[in-house]
């Protein structure tokens, strides 16, 4: 090989390093070429995961695999992201794909078409109430009898929480009345009131309507809402929900880390309805809740972004709702009929 020869192919090599050299470099570091607006942009991804898994994604209507997934490399714009499942109810959203981040939808729920509810037998009482051990049962009279001169009471692992009568503070005790321990420093407003707990936080809703959430720094109750028909704190105790005839809110206690992220003491609007909302728990987790509308049993995600998405999940007469977390059965009772649903999520 001649001097020239080597000379002619060392210099065609370094040519070709300093050509792709930086579109491997930018590759690398996620950036993309946008033919649309004929410029170099960095590039974001997008993670999704539903349950049950293995369901389709679409991306602006394009097979993108299944869940769950990261999809990198993707243009900064908004994407029509669906996931559909045969014999689900599709769940569809649009998101928005920022550069250098990856969004995330990791609470997708598909809700199963076709309900086959168990019958379970006639029910005549609450759903609790049918649900309780002939011990359970006992021990609610022994507190109910224990409460009835207090301004509200609530029976809730062994503990009896009390508001009482004179002062208006809540308390907790025993049903042998060894332990008497107050909870909350000042008095509340004189109302009858629901009190209502769950991972150490408690809320009082009084029979005006206005809802009472307690500090735990401080130990007082502080109103935050009114005209309230019902509320329940999330199984995590980050979150209370709340409704009035017409709407559903929730109110963030504690910051939420994973997406979309939310601030303590931040509050949204969930829905409205024209039609009267009679009950709204949370399930089948604390990302989405069930409520009760007409004849109607309804799902619908937390996760506001550009919209929720609502299910039909049960029709039935005057439904009442309940849902079971340690066995994770989903109760509703109709025309004194108890029936139960288990997902396989």
């Amino acid at each position: 090989m001649t001097r020239n020869t080597r000379r002619v192919i060392f210099y065609s090599l370094l040519f070709l390093f300093l050509i792709a050299t930086p579109p491997t470099i930018f590759y690398a570091m996620g950036y993309s070429f946008d033919w649309q607006k004929k410029t170099l942009v960095k590039t974001g991804g997008l993670y999704l995961k539903s349950s049950p898994a293995d369901a389709k994604i679409l991306l602006d209507d394009k097979d993108r695999k299944t869940t769950p997934r990261l999809t990198s490399r993707l243009l900064p714009k908004n994407y029509k992201v669906s996931i559909v499942k045969d014999n689900y109810h599709g769940w569809e959203k649009n998101l928005e794909i920022k550069p250098g981040l990856v969004t995330e939808a990791r609470s997708i729920i598909l809700f199963p078409q076709n309900i086959l509810p168990e019958k379970m037998g006639q029910c005549t009482s609450t759903i609790e109430d049918f649900l309780l051990t002939p011990e359970e049962r006992n021990k609610n009279i022994q507190a109910a009898s224990l409460a009835s001169s207090t301004a509200g009471w609530l029976f809730y692992q062994d503990s009896l929480f009390t508001i009482n009568l004179t002062n208006y503070i809540l308390y907790r005790t025993d049903l042998g009345g060894y332990i008497r321990e107050q909870i909350s420093k000042e008095f509340l407003p004189k109302d009858r009131y629901q009190i209502i707990t769950r991972a150490d936080r408690f809320s009082a809703l009084g029979q005006t309507g206005d809802l009472y959430l307690l500090n735990e720094n401080s130990g007082l109750f502080e109103k935050i809402a009114s005209q309230i028909k019902g509320a329940a704190f999330s199984g995590d105790g980050k979150k209370i929900i709340y409704w009035n005839t017409n709407e559903i809110w929730v109110s963030y206690l504690e910051d939420i880390l994973i997406q979309p992220y939310k601030k303590a003491g931040e509050k949204e609007l969930i829905t409205r309805h024209s039609q009267p909302i009679s009950q709204v728990i949370f399930y089948p987790n604390n990302e989405y809740l069930a409520y009760v509308i007409d004849d109607q049993i309804k799902i619908i995600e937390l996760d506001g972004r550009d919209r929720r998405n609502v299910v039909n999940f049960i029709s039935a007469k005057n439904p009442q709702i309940y849902f079971s977390e340690p066995d994770s059965y989903f109760y509703y009772l109709t025309e004194n009929q108890l029936f139960r649903v288990k997902l396989n999520i």
